[in-house]
């Protein structure tokens, strides 16, 4: 039994199967270059267009939120609350509205710093705080909802904020890692004459 030889059939693979590295001269770098960077900015306008309606949208609920009598969540109305009794707003709504409020400002200063130069009539554009402080000043109202044992509305509404932080946190990034990566191509570039 040991004399025997297993066959092995024949594979034939169209793919080749080494990678042949392409060459490109000055011009096609230039190029390739030119449209990634091209690329980069569509998807760039894109992602800003998006994340200021999401902003825009968000500070208008925190301002419909400001101006309701009732000042409990404004998710109660989708999901009532399970029990009667318990009490179901946050103590001091109003000044962690505002908070939120200024969160938003400070959000909306990374992309219309000249626009809310004019309105707040400064002489100079405010630099926007750090993304870690607006994460800890977003958190206050959320951790507070969840150690005052608040319905889960209440605390899911008040963690609208540090979302909407994450989110333009996380798209500015994205954008970054773009540009920096656009750099990056242009320092690898190099000679190759006869390509």
């Amino acid at each position: 039994m040991d004399t025997i030889r297993r066959r092995v059939p024949f594979k034939f693979s169209e793919e080749k199967e080494e990678k042949e590295t392409e060459v490109l001269d000055e011009q096609e770098q230039d190029e390739l270059i030119e449209k990634l960077r091209r690329e980069n900015e569509i998807s760039n306008r894109q992602y800003l267009v998006l994340i200021r309606v999401v902003l825009a949208l968000s500070a208008l609920l925190q301002f419909v939120f400001l101006f309701s009598p009732s000042k409990s969540s404004p998710l109660f109305s989708l999901f009532p609350a399970a029990s009667v009794g318990e009490d179901l707003s946050m103590p001091l709504p109003t000044l962690f509205i505002m908070l939120s409020l200024f969160v938003h400002l400070n959000l909306a200063f990374l992309f219309h710093p000249n626009e809310i130069r004019m309105l707040l009539q400064l002489n100079q554009n405010p630099s926007p705080l750090s993304y870690e402080l607006l994460y800890t000043l977003s958190a206050v109202p959320p951790t507070l909802s969840a150690f005052l044992w608040r319905p889960w509305q209440t605390t899911l509404w008040w963690c609208f904020t540090p979302m909407i932080v994450f989110i333009v946190h996380t798209v500015m990034s994205a954008i970054d890692n773009g540009n920096e990566s656009i750099a990056d191509l242009e320092t690898m570039k190099y000679v190759a004459p006869g390509a």
